[in-house]
Order: C-alpha cells, then sequence, then structure tokens
C-alpha cells in the first residue's frame, strides 16, 4: 500500500486505503449507522469519506468489517460545508 510521507506536524505516517466501514453517531437523540469510505488511516487516525454531517468535538463509532472490531473516535476536522460527500478526520480515544 503506498504511504503518504510525514509532515512536520503528524506524529504518524498515513496508509492509502480504500476500505469500506460504517459510522454510528447519535443523531436527533437516535444511534444511526451510515456507510462510509475509510481513505486513509494512521496509528492515530483515520480520514473518511460519506453522506453524513458531523461537528468537530464530536464522538463516533467506527465499525470495520467485523462488527466487533469497532472503535471510538472524535471527529478532528470536517471538510467543505454543503459538499455532496463530507470528508472527516477521526483521532482514536480510549474505550
Amino acid at each position: 500500500m503506498p504511504s503518504v510521507p510525514i509532515p512536520g506536524d503528524r506524529r504518524s505516517r498515513r496508509i492509502t486505503t480504500k476500505q469500506r466501514a460504517s459510522l454510528v453517531f447519535n443523531l436527533r437523540g437516535v444511534q444511526k449507522m451510515f456507510p462510509c469510505l475509510i481513505v486513509d488511516k494512521s496509528q492515530a487516525g483515520f480520514r473518511l469519506k460519506g453522506n453524513f454531517r458531523l461537528r468537530r468535538g464530536q464522538l463516533v463509532e467506527l465499525v470495520l468489517d467485523d462488527p466487533m472490531d469497532s472503535m471510538r473516535c472524535e471527529v478532528i476536522w470536517t471538510g467543505k460545508a454543503g459538499s455532496e460527500v463530507m470528508e472527516v478526520g477521526l483521532q482514536t480515544v480510549g474505550k
């Protein structure tokens, strides 16, 4: 897999991928699951694309291929508002 060079402020190397996953988060008081695509990943987090709206600081659950293989993450950044497909950066947090 190709990897992206580490910029000066980045702590770990990003690995480019096209892995399908799901994102679970609270939407109007109800837990909802949305499909997404993991664009790249590192030891500390993920960059995703999908049709959802998230805000910086929001906690989400990222579910990989195996539903038992999930991790809690915090939204660190979001792409441009109004984009048809949202891009977000997630940082893993403790269980």
